[in-house]
């Protein structure tokens, strides 16, 4: 918060910083163009005050009357040349006696009497006025003004004047933007420490709101965030050990996918059941029992779920997934061989590691795909996320058929993944509850070379 404290200061400070210089920029151009005009209308009124003085010294060639006009002339501040020149441009009488017989341009020509022209030369403004007698042009009267001595002083002294009240409106926009920030840093540090109390775990922390503008929304929002972590959080602690993770988000971010019914889509079915449980769990500890499913029910869940598989449910000492659903996968016949090829050689590797053939265990498989029907299926009271249809049907009955450490697939898997994976036709075999026999066919792990191996493993 102290980081957001300062850089809001510092922008206000350069707000404001930047808005003051364009404004003194501005007023001093403003007053500088004021100023330089004035200096101008002035020059225009010496000059035509020396054109008129010089009519009658000027015709009579009187050149101690017009040295007279131009040192009276010269008087006047910020003035640093007077000069009266003839019909032909020659100096006859000036500020600068130096200047006496030099022939000098004349601006005005043949302008008209009471008229005057201008022309600037770097910081200096040169003002010329016509000389005529009965409208005959008998030479010119020309004033020159230092605008660095006329203009300069005034606009740095407005600049200071500026630049003092510059530093006032800074000072207190400054002032203001701490105060502002005070008020708007107390209620986010608040904020801030309610979030920080709840990433690290503390759901039912609350942060009081103390205003209605944003800042109070923000607050009341976080409120309510914190009450909705707090229901999911027993949600997920009263019915995450029921339901698998993909249906508990579901009815956490969508309460609508809750109702009954299902859509029908093309899924893979996987069966895997250990062969011979009875006979290995003989003499076994309850205790042991269960830990020996957990053990194989853990490793087969393991590559199912790395395999972009849904486990659906645990059926005494078998497994039961579907690939494609709920996530739609076109290789879902693919990822299913793939996942009970790894399924046999995570056994095969435990097996190994056990040692004892009291303790080994073998699983048969059967894999379908096939049209089912996926979603919520029970009562209002209870329900279960499945899928049903006669493809789970085939996938269970092909289990069966299964010997230990064998896969079976039928047709329909096979013509999906013979150029990934090599098969060996088994026969057709007459299924239960079908009329037609099944073309039934088996992974042919032996037979697997490297290549094969990569492709079955490959996602």
């Amino acid at each position: 918060m102290r980081s957001l404290q300062v850089k809001f200061s510092a922008l206000v400070v350069a707000i404001l910083v930047v808005a003051c210089v364009a404004l003194a920029w501005v007023a001093t151009q403003h007053e500088r163009r004021a100023l330089e005009a004035a200096v101008e209308r002035h020059g225009r009124a010496l000059a035509q005050n020396l054109a008129k003085d010089a009519k009658e010294p000027l015709l009579a060639t009187d050149a101690l009357r017009l040295g007279a006009l131009t040192q009276h002339a010269g008087a006047e501040q910020g003035l640093v040349a007077a000069r009266l020149l003839g019909v032909d441009g020659t100096v006859v009488a000036a500020l600068d006696a130096a200047e006496r017989g030099q022939v000098h341009g004349r601006l005005t020509g043949a302008a008209a009497e009471g008229t005057s022209a201008v022309r600037r030369r770097g910081t200096r403004l040169l003002v010329a006025a016509p000389v005529a007698y009965s409208g005959v042009p008998i030479g010119e009267s020309q004033i020159e003004l230092d605008l660095d001595v006329l203009v300069e002083p005034v606009v740095a002294d407005t600049q200071h004047q500026l630049s003092a009240l510059a530093v006032a409106v800074t000072l207190l926009g400054v002032g203001c933007g701490i105060a502002f920030v005070a008020l708007l840093v107390g209620p986010l540090r608040r904020l801030r420490a309610g979030v920080e109390r709840m990433s690290k775990g503390d759901l039912a922390v609350r942060v009081p709101p103390t205003s209605a503008d944003e800042v109070g929304e923000l607050t009341r929002a976080f409120n309510e965030m914190g009450e909705s972590l707090q229901q999911k959080e027993r949600i997920q602690s009263a019915f995450g050990r029921y339901v698998s993770d993909y249906v508990l988000n579901q009815l956490l971010e969508s309460p609508a996918e809750g109702s009954l019914g299902g859509t029908e889509r093309e899924v893979t079915i996987l069966f895997a059941d250990i062969r011979r449980f009875t006979r290995l769990s003989e003499g076994m500890k309850a205790s042991d029992v269960v830990a020996l499913l957990n053990e194989v029910f853990q490793l087969a869940s393991d590559r199912i779920l790395a395999c972009g598989g849904t486990i659906d449910k645990f059926i005494g000492d078998s497994v039961m997934a579907y690939f494609g659903a709920p996530v739609p996968d076109p290789d879902h016949p693919l990822q299913a061989v793939r996942a009970a090829i790894e399924i046999e050689d995570g056994l095969a590797a435990r097996n190994l590691r056990v040692g004892s053939d009291l303790m080994r265990v073998e699983i048969g498989i059967g894999i379908h795909t096939g049209s089912v029907v996926v979603g919520t299926i029970g009562s209002d009271r209870r329900s279960d996320f499945t899928a049903v249809g006669d493809a789970v049907n085939v996938a269970h009955r092909l289990e069966k058929l299964a010997r230990p450490s064998q896969i079976l697939v039928s047709e329909a898997v096979q013509r999906r993944v013979r150029g990934a994976v090599r098969m060996r036709f088994e026969g057709e075999r007459q299924l239960s509850g079908r009329l037609e026999p099944v073309h039934v066919y088996s992974v042919d792990r032996e037979g697997l070379g490297e290549k094969d191996a990569a492709a079955a493993g490959a996602v």
